[in-house]
């Protein structure tokens, strides 16, 4: 698990730091170099080309960091027995994740580079990076209901993991539900635009989560499993 995850972490971070070098050699001294975009997908932000390119590195650098603590999160989880029965869920959600993250260097590396030369619209980035974090949700949507009790994967509330019960009933019918929100993502990303995309997508991820939270508690009440009192672990 952690091996092919560090697997994974690596061919991401080497891109990363690809694209790092490729914007460092393209990117060009003395001009205006955009580094935020607002809603309407315009640049909004922009500065000079060294800031550019330190703002970018930004994003490996978190890369490095995600992939430590992903890599001590089995060594630290009181239910390491668990997070290793969960290993393929743990492992698809840590490549996706990277995956995206390399996805995103790269899609802003070229908006940098097309608003150096000129270029305004950003409006495609962000279609294409709603859509990644769409096919993410898709993927950790389809492992959450493969998953055991753990402090660093799933519905992670005081009632998921003080019943195993409670924790199964949830991620069965959460998993669903985020696949649902992901493939809506993937539909918003190439029919709405601007603010009302990214609104679209955060709503329908957010309200199956917080769905998700309450689900665990009415399930909770009546479980059998339930613990609480003196031995409540959270």
């Amino acid at each position: 698990m952690i091996r092919t995850g560090l697997i994974w972490s690596g061919a991401a971070i080497a891109a990363m730091l690809g694209t790092l070098a490729w914007a460092w050699s393209a990117l060009p001294a003395g001009v205006d170099i955009p580094v935020h975009w607002g809603p309407s997908g315009e640049a909004d932000g922009f500065a000079t080309r060294g800031k550019a390119l330190l703002i970018l590195a930004i994003l490996p650098v978190s890369a490095i960091f995600t992939s430590i603590a992903l890599a001590a999160a089995p060594y630290l989880d009181p239910f390491k027995e668990n997070l290793r029965r969960s290993r393929q869920a743990y492992t698809a959600i840590w490549a996706g994740t990277m995956v995206l993250l390399a996805a995103l260097t790269a899609g802003i590396a070229v908006m940098m580079i097309r608003g150096a030369n000129g270029a305004t619209d950003s409006n495609e980035f962000v279609r294409f990076i709603m859509a990644a974090c769409g096919v993410l949700f898709v993927i950790i949507g389809n492992y959450l209901p493969k998953t055991r009790k753990s402090f660093f994967l799933g519905i992670r509330t005081p009632w998921t993991l003080t019943s195993d019960y409670t924790w199964e009933k949830t991620h069965r019918l959460v998993g669903p539900l985020y696949i649902i929100a992901g493939i809506l993502g993937i539909v918003f990303a190439f029919t709405l635009s601007g603010i009302w995309l990214v609104v679209a997508f955060v709503s329908s991820v957010m309200s199956v989560s917080l769905f998700g939270v309450a689900y665990s508690w009415w399930v909770w009440r009546k479980a059998e499993d339930r613990n609480e009192g003196a031995d409540y672990v959270v």
